[in-house]
């Protein structure tokens, strides 16, 4: 420290310890001049603001001619999301369930918003079966071009899915480094199908380092970034346990026309505070929330990160989802509120506009959405 600077600290120090007062308004004024300076930005100056945002998630987009889909599938309770691109690629999000619709129901729910037998992306957020549970059967009668799925190897007691995993190939078995395994036949199953599907690239959701997204699915109008666990996540969190488990769901963004929308899997307290220190604040409008609303989800430090205007809910009736813990944080923020046990499937679009449109099988109130579950 040069011999000025050190004169300028020994001066504020000494004005601080004489004039405490003075020194904290003298914060706080600084404080208002930036939150004020922020403010004005975001509400007078919306498309600087938006660049802004831009450059914090990567280089700004251009206008899109085309509409964004995305289906919440309605599958009892678990999670199903069917994102149709604006140029008509697609993703699906994981798809199961351990109560409420069949294999067969989900998939002609697919069946419907598919139009060509292929699906681009398709993602497994964690192992749980009310996630994997139907996937194995969507990768069998589609040809899947891009899988994404957790660093985690498959095992089995049973001889028939033991000698599958074994035949698959060693150069992708290779890939899963996780010392970690799980062993239910769902996951199994879906392991199996994922690393048999042909021409076909496998990626893990895990990203390299907390600077780095591994995973970024864009073109010039629209991107998709996953929010993954680390390397150093990875090798340091044991996934003993079902809450450890659902933390490793990755936090995705995408963003299309000045509309940003977030996915979360089974994200809980343990990952959601890692993300929300990574992305900072990103001013986001339509929240999947996690974990099918429960009590351990949808922290306030999350939900002040990504501060959404809209919420859906994936989750079956009788099942304690949605808790009211959860319900009264979103509650608290005068979110929009829909429900796959209450509204059905919901869809959503983004137009050439930005303009945000839902579209749902049953409409229902705002109060009944918003009681918990029994």
């Amino acid at each position: 420290m040069s011999k000025a600077s050190s004169k300028v600290r020994s001066a504020a120090e000494k004005t601080a310890k004489k004039y405490p007062l003075a020194a904290l308004i003298a914060v706080i004024a600084v404080i208002l001049v930036i939150a004020i300076s922020i403010a004005v930005i975001y509400f007078a100056f919306p498309e600087t603001w938006n660049k802004l945002i831009s450059l914090v998630l990567g280089e700004p987009l251009a206008k899109g001619d085309g509409v964004l889909t995305v289906c919440f599938v309605d599958v009892g309770q678990g999670d199903c999301i069917y994102i149709e691109f604006p140029d008509g690629s697609d993703m699906v999000i994981d798809c199961g369930s351990s109560k409420g619709s069949s294999e067969k129901e989900a998939i002609a729910a697919i069946d419907k918003l598919n139009a060509d037998d292929t699906i681009d992306h398709l993602m497994l957020t964690h192992t749980d079966s009310d996630h994997v549970g139907y996937l194995d059967a969507v990768i069998d009668k589609y040809d899947v071009r891009n899988i994404y799925m957790p660093n985690i190897l498959a095992v089995s007691d049973k001889d028939q899915l033991k000698n599958y995993i074994a035949e698959l190939d060693s150069k992708k078995l290779s890939m899963f480094t996780d010392p970690d395994v799980v062993s239910t036949d769902v996951y199994a199953e879906f392991f199996i199908s994922a690393l048999s599907e042909p021409n076909c690239t496998i990626h893990l959701n895990m990203d390299p380092d907390e600077h780095t997204n591994g995973i970024i699915i864009a073109t010039d109008t629209y991107r998709l970034t996953f929010y993954c666990p680390t390397e150093e996540y990875y090798a340091q969190k044991g996934l003993g346990d079902a809450e450890a488990l659902n933390a490793i769901s990755p936090v995705g963004i995408l963003e299309y026309n000045g509309r940003r929308i977030v996915f979360t899997g089974d994200s809980n307290s343990k990952n959601e505070p890692l993300i929300a220190q990574r992305i900072g604040y990103i001013d986001c409008d339509v929240l999947k929330v996690a974990h099918h609303g429960s009590a351990t989800s949808s922290l306030d430090e999350f939900l002040d990160a990504v501060n959404c205007e809209y919420a859906v809910i994936s989750c079956g009736l009788k099942h304690g989802h949605p808790t009211m813990e959860t319900l009264a944080r979103l509650s608290a923020r005068s979110m929009t509120l829909y429900r796959t046990d209450n509204n059905g499937t919901v869809t959503l679009t983004v137009d050439k506009d930005g303009a945000i449109k839902f579209s749902t099988q049953k409409n229902v109130s705002q109060e009944i959405n918003y009681l918990p579950a029994d």
